[in-house]
């Protein structure tokens, strides 16, 4: 019941000046007065501006205690209320029922507006435990209903507001006559809040909302909230602290600890701006959740922390900050070197809503340096961050020389962790960009010597199981450090997944960037990992371009089912040093491993940094690993790239196709060195590999096995393999040829070649050299061709040997080929078949014959494409020898020629 106040005093007053009231002034009980001393009536209720224009004054150190405070009511109330001075106090505290419902309403169904400075005191969180019974509420508005124009201000050093309980900011509260039996609030209308915090002053509250759900029966869908806090100028804080509530659904008093949120209506709107040395603190309660949400109910919340010295700063356990909490869209800036830090949960994006972050400017930072206990969390947790999660899209911008770190000082179950497109369906995109913006993920030893209470190492995933962007460019850097142990009984990997989760559980997709000089991917610490689509499903991409860098210790590319693609295109890839974990393995870069396909391509000058001095060397695989067998890759090297791997003596490897498939290309004056480690072409029984080096191109290697590996006692057959060298140079000491292998083309070999496969020296037909020993194993061919040049000459392969070379030709299997239409009669009359023709040796005074005892025990066959040969006989002294009838004698051909040539119906090619 509202009354106007009449002049029957019914409260104890001292006799003090400083409380005055003017205007519409309504009270239950009936009758009560205001001032002009301290008012002590605790079981009173005052409407300021009831129904008209009404005003409360309190100053001068007055104090003022009631049970409830109402500004601006009754539909066209206009109240205000100034409390102001060093000691001026306002109490409220109504037992939250009857007419004590609620504690204060600034915009009750009207205008109101209430001002505490100066140093003033306004409190409604005593005597709580009133409050804490069933259906007792002790709540505070600014606006309460559809339809009202709510202000709070806080200004001056000093002043404070303590609220209990909730506050609420843009409540559209509603009422309808014949609905519920009372009238309140505007149907349709829009609540518009204020709240001010300005000069000094603190805001301190339990928990608040800013742009309330619609929970009044008597909605009709269509009213609206706009609320807007400031935070402004040093000093100047709103502190959350938690406190004890019932719980209606378990009947039990809890605190459900301190938090804040917003936007919690699909038409509410929530605008919080710190700024100029402004904070808003969450003290967290031990053993749940402390949190910011923005926008947890479909509305929208723009949220801006600008400026030197303004801070939104989480403590105590359990911090969350939530950017697009459920179905609406929320943003975060943090700019002009404004803070944020103490959270240890941070998601943008969640639960089909839409959120940004930006973090802008040199000294701009958000720090996710909190824990969570196991209590709040159900296990201990160091810091998380997902971008775009359950469904949600967020978008992340590091900017200007901002800065987001996630740092783990002590053991958890699970070590700090960044998820981009965390979830199926869910979406999420970083970019950082501009030189000193940074992302750092890092995780701190706490074990000496590792071991099972080592502290874990960080995870990033971009595209765990949704789809993930990153984008690094201009200078900006993504830096994982993992420094706790990892030991072999303690694995503790550092590591960045682009595309995918884990080895068995289905995959998202990822794409990376990294572009521009002084970009920077680096992942460091413990067993530094970068996974590009790894899993079943798994599709990630990873592209570093213009300059930019990425460093780790292992690189896998499509692994466990799942697909990768790694481009490096004017830019830098080191993988270095050796995992001390489980695997055990140096540094590597694998492509198509455990299953899955990997595609890499490295051009335009770009340089791949294989290193480990340490005693697990440093690898290049394409097709399977020692760790992760089969698979399929591929790797094009071009435009003057080159690749170096450099390990301890004989500890640099190469495999295309270890246990798989895989096929490379190196070409356009690129090079690969492996110093006097092994390139081995289809390694192992069952793999197949292929390798074009082509273009000035160049390969040097201390051992080479084109279908063969090597063992203890040597050397044995292993997969099928085809090495083509065109243009070309392989420097190796020893280059062997197994069974399945196959070595051609136009280029040159400085080293010894032991064949058991297929030699086939020049590229239809070309040139072939080789500056070093030759040996024709039992079982090898030579594969030799000859092709008319259409002008009645021909043109033919041959295989140059360098000066002094020792040469075992004495289990020599040659096969003479013609190509195309090439007649071996008319290359017969030419003069040219011969062994001289074919094989030659060459010194600095010129090209001369090779001996041709060394062909003494050789072994010759011929085959046409356009022609069948029968009965055919070559040797080195006497070349070929054979008669060929007229076109029209075809009986002359049985009549014992020592060679039979007749057309072919077909091209044939063994």
């Amino acid at each position: 019941m509202i009354a106007l106040a009449s002049a029957l005093p019914l409260w104890v007053m001292p006799a003090q000046a400083g409380i005055s009231t003017s205007g519409s002034i309504g009270s239950d009980p009936a009758g009560g007065l205001l001032g002009p001393g301290d008012t002590l009536a605790p079981g009173a209720a005052f409407w300021i501006g009831a129904g008209s224009n009404g005003s409360l004054s309190v100053d001068g150190g007055s104090f003022l205690q009631l049970a409830r405070l109402s500004f601006g009511n009754g539909g066209n109330g206009n109240g205000s209320g100034l409390l102001s001075g060093p000691g001026s106090r306002i109490e409220l505290l109504g037992n939250g029922t009857g007419a004590q419902t609620q504690r204060l309403l600034i915009g009750d169904w009207g205008k109101g507006t209430l001002t505490v400075a100066a140093g003033a005191t306004l409190d409604t969180s005593t005597q709580r435990e009133a409050c804490l019974i069933q259906f007792h509420y002790c709540d505070s508005f600014v606006g309460g209903a559809a339809g009202d124009n709510a202000t709070l201000n806080l200004t001056g050093a000093g002043s404070q507001v303590r609220i209990g309980s909730q506050l609420f900011i843009g409540h559209p509260g509603l009422g309808i006559q014949n609905l519920v039996g009372y009238s309140y609030g505007t149907p349709g209308a829009t609540v518009t809040a204020n709240v001010n915090v300005l000069a000094g002053a603190e805001l301190k509250t339990d928990r608040a909302q800013i742009g309330t759900r619609q929970w009044d029966s008597s909605s009709t869908g269509y009213e609206r909230s706009v609320s807007n806090v400031l935070i402004s100028g040093a000093g100047s804080r709103w502190t959350v602290v938690g406190g004890d509530t019932w719980d209606n659904l378990t009947g039990a008093v809890v605190n459900p600890g301190a938090g804040i949120s917003t936007g919690l209506d699909r038409y509410a709107v929530a605008n919080i701006d710190i700024r100029d040395g402004g904070q808003m603190h969450i003290d967290g309660v031990a053993g749940v959740y402390n949190y910011l949400n923005l926008s947890g109910g479909g509305g929208r919340t723009d949220m801006g922390v600008r400026g030197a010295g303004s801070k939104l700063l989480f403590s105590g356990d359990a911090g969350v900050l939530q950017v697009g909490q459920s179905l609406g869209s929320a943003s975060l800036e943090i700019r002009e070197g404004a803070q944020a830090s103490g959270m240890f949960y941070l998601s943008v994006g969640r639960n089909a809503s839409f959120g940004q972050l930006v973090v802008d400017g040199a000294g701009s930072e958000l720090r996710i340096d909190g824990t969570a206990s196991a209590t709040a969390n159900g296990g201990a947790s160091n810091g998380v961050f997902d971008i775009g999660r359950s469904g949600g899209t967020g978008i992340v911008t590091i900017s200007g020389g901002g800065k987001i770190s996630l740092q783990a000082v002590d053991s958890r179950p699970a070590g700090t962790a960044v998820n981009i497109g965390r979830d199926a369906a869910s979406s999420g995109t970083l970019n950082i960009s501009g030189a000193g913006s940074t992302l750092l993920i890092s995780a701190a030893s706490v074990l000496p010597g590792g071991g099972p209470g080592e502290a874990f190492n960080p995870v990033m995933r971009v595209g765990r199981e949704g789809t993930g962007q990153l984008n690094i460019s201009a200078g900006g850097k993504l830096l994982l450090n993992g420094q706790a142990v990892s030991t072999v009984a303690d694995s503790r990997s550092t590591s960045l997944i682009v595309g995918g989760y884990n080895d068995a559980t289905i995959g998202g997709k990822g794409v990376a960037l990294v572009s521009g000089a002084g970009s920077e991917i680096a992942v460091t610490g413990g067993d530094a990992y970068i996974g590009v689509g790894h899993g079943p499903q798994a599709n990630g991409q990873l592209t570093v371009q213009n300059q930019g860098m990425v460093s780790a210790t292992n690189m896998l590319v499509g692994r466990a089912g799942g697909v990768g693609v790694l481009t490096v295109d004017s830019a830098t890839l080191k993988l270095s040093g050796q995992q001390t974990g489980n695997n055990l393995a140096g540094a590597s870069l694998s492509i198509g491993v455990g299953g899955g396909i990997g595609v890499a391509t490295i051009g335009n000058g770009s340089v791949l940094n294989l290193s480990n001095m340490a005693s697990a060397g440093a690898s290049l695989n394409l097709g399977g690993s020692g760790v992760h067998p089969l698979g399929d890759g591929s790797l094009t090297l071009s435009g003057g790239s080159s690749i170096h791997i450099t390990a301890a003596p004989g500890l640099a490897t190469m495999s295309v196709g270890r246990d798989g498939s895989a096929f490379a290309r190196v070409r356009g004056g690129s090079s690969i060195d492996l110093g006097d480690g092994s390139l081995y072409i289809g390694r192992l029984s069952g793999s197949d590999g292929t390798l074009i080096v082509s273009e000035n191109s160049s390969i040097t290697a201390g051992w080479v096995g084109v279908g063969r590996h090597k063992t203890a006692g040597g050397s044995a057959d292993g997969g099928s393999a085809t090495m083509v060298i065109n243009n070309s140079v392989l420097n190796a000491p020893t280059v062997v040829i197994g069974s399945n292998g196959f070595l051609g083309g136009n280029g040159t070999i400085n080293g010894t070649v032991t064949n058991y496969g297929i030699f086939s020296p020049g590229n239809s037909p070309g040139t072939f050299a080789i500056n070093g020993a030759y040996s024709a194993g039992a079982g090898s061919r030579l594969i030799l061709e000859v092709e008319s040049d259409g002008a009645g000459g021909f043109k033919t392969d041959q295989l140059v040997f360098g000066e002094g070379s020792q040469l075992d030709l004495s289990a020599l299997k040659v096969e003479f080929r013609f190509l195309g239409n090439t007649d071996p009669t008319a290359f017969q009359a030419s003069g040219g078949f011969n062994v001289d023709t074919f094989f030659r040796t060459r010194a600095a005074g010129g090209d001369s014959n090779l001996d041709h005892s060394l062909f003494a025990t050789a072994s010759f066959s011929a085959q046409a494409d356009a022609y069948t040969i029968s009965n055919f006989s070559f040797s080195a002294d006497g070349g070929a020898v054979f008669s060929v009838p007229e076109p029209g004698s075809w009986a002359l051909m049985l009549s014992g020629l020592l060679m039979t040539v007749s057309a072919a119906a077909a091209r044939r090619r063994s």
